[in-house]
């Protein structure tokens, strides 16, 4: 009786073990094949009209360009956005900035003077002829795109995401009335259907050795998020 029980739990064992094993084979082969079914141009579409649609995130954005080789920083900051409310915070053409967008009004904050200037806006779309680092998703906005592709699968933040690239034609006045032969390459978390990170390059219309960078990344999309005006005890009008 003893040889029998210890029979049928070597066969339980063994099972286990099988079951076990398939299970793990099995979600690398799902993994594989949803994977291989993607199509970079309906993933690329679904998530610039998602990000168009969340509510809030949180960003880091590092914007430069190169001259005859030679790179120069524009801006590296930390931004985040909650409904139409941005905070930035940073530097800027090698200058420290602070500044607040909040219900058409602008809280802009003098590191010189250790003040905050606050400038109403006056406009439901003032944010739009702001800078691309108060509003990132600006840089997104496509009237075509061609030339997309599927690069591969890289992690952002441990998440896995399907990298496209792309050149396409933008509405971001500011961006066309300088540059030209945009070159995107975008992360895209396609389980989410939202962009992780994006990278553009673009060519200078008046002089060809001048680049154009801008990188991104976004996070906490979607998350709760409350920006609210500085303390402007100490402010100039």
């Amino acid at each position: 009786m003893r040889v029998i029980n210890r029979k049928r739990w070597i066969a339980l064992a063994v099972i286990a073990l099988l079951a076990l094993g398939a299970a793990l084979a099995y979600q690398p082969a799902k993994d594989y094949y949803v994977k291989s079914k993607l199509d970079p141009q309906v993933e690329l579409d679904n998530s610039i009209k998602k990000m168009a649609q969340v509510q809030s995130y949180r960003y880091v954005l590092k914007s430069g360009f190169t001259v005859e080789g030679r790179e120069e920083v524009i801006s590296q900051v930390e931004g985040e956005k909650e409904q139409g409310n941005t905070h930035l915070k940073g530097e800027m053409v090698h200058t420290p900035v602070d500044i607040y967008y909040i219900d058409r009004t602008i809280y802009n904050y003098d590191s010189f003077s250790k003040r905050w200037l606050v400038i109403d806006s006056g406009t439901a779309n003032s944010e739009e002829l702001l800078i691309s680092e108060l509003n990132p998703l600006s840089n997104f906005r496509f009237k075509n795109v061609t030339a997309v592709k599927k690069v591969g699968f890289e992690p952002v933040d441990g998440t896995e995401c399907l990298v496209v690239s792309c050149q396409p034609s933008v509405e971001s006045q500011l961006l066309e009335s300088l540059w030209q032969d945009f070159d995107y390459q975008i992360w895209i978390d396609y389980k989410q259907q939202v962009i992780r990170k994006a990278t553009l390059k673009a060519v200078n219309k008046q002089n060809p050795t001048t680049r154009l960078s801008i990188a991104v990344e976004f996070y906490d999309i979607d998350q709760p998020i409350k920006i609210k005006p500085p303390d402007i005890t100490q402010a100039v009008n």
